[in-house]
């Protein structure tokens, strides 16, 4: 057993840049389980991620092969690079995000993702997670497995949606402050203190 049956590890879904709420819930676990065995599901957080912009919130959606009919488990749902999507996220994060504080610092960090191409969307997804850990200086271990062992001692975690620190954007004496966006937002705005508004 190798005391697999006391670990108490929760199994995340992979996500596209998760949402600040499901960060918060990152922070409280020391490894980070993404179930590669899941069924996919549509219009989640899995493919796409929502920034705010100048026109207020911006969802950005990964197309996938197989389009809504997706029905692969997550380990095999591949990228569609049939339009050029990456071009347009990497423009709306300009557009959302070039007069912020910390845009043009981490903005290398980030742009490679939309200029190499990854085949499979958890590759994509938890490449580009474990860059927002270290950018938040998390020293967290991510592991891409399926063990039903530690699925089922598991809690399964929901993203937290109230309690939510605010903090600035660069829009938000236009639309407001608007909670529980992408990572991304947060990171771009707050940089080094980004940490402290999800722990």
């Amino acid at each position: 057993m190798n005391g697999m049956s006391e670990q108490t590890i929760a199994v995340f879904p992979s996500m596209y840049l998760p949402s600040v709420g499901w960060m918060v819930q990152m922070a409280r676990e020391e490894v980070i389980l993404i179930d590669r065995e899941e069924r996919f599901r549509k219009s989640t957080d899995r493919n796409r991620c929502t920034i705010a912009g100048p026109n207020g919130k911006m969802l950005l959606t990964i197309p996938l092969i197989g389009g809504r009919g997706v029905k692969s488990k997550t380990k095999d749902v591949r990228i569609n690079y049939s339009e050029p999507w990456q071009q347009h996220h990497w423009k709306s994060f300009q557009s959302a995000y070039g007069n912020s504080s910390f845009f043009h610092f981490y903005e290398d960090r980030f742009r490679p993702f939309y200029e190499r191409r990854f085949e499979f969307l958890i590759d994509f997804n938890s490449q580009l997670l474990r860059t927002c850990f270290e950018i938040l200086r998390w020293e967290k271990k991510i592991r891409i497995e399926e063990s039903p062992m530690v699925k089922a001692q598991s809690p399964k975690p929901k993203p937290e949606t109230s309690n939510l620190k605010p903090y600035y954007q660069v829009f938000e004496e236009r639309h407001g402050f608007i909670p529980n966006l992408s990572i991304a937002d947060l990171i771009f705005n707050m940089g080094p203190e980004a940490s402290l508004f999800i722990t």
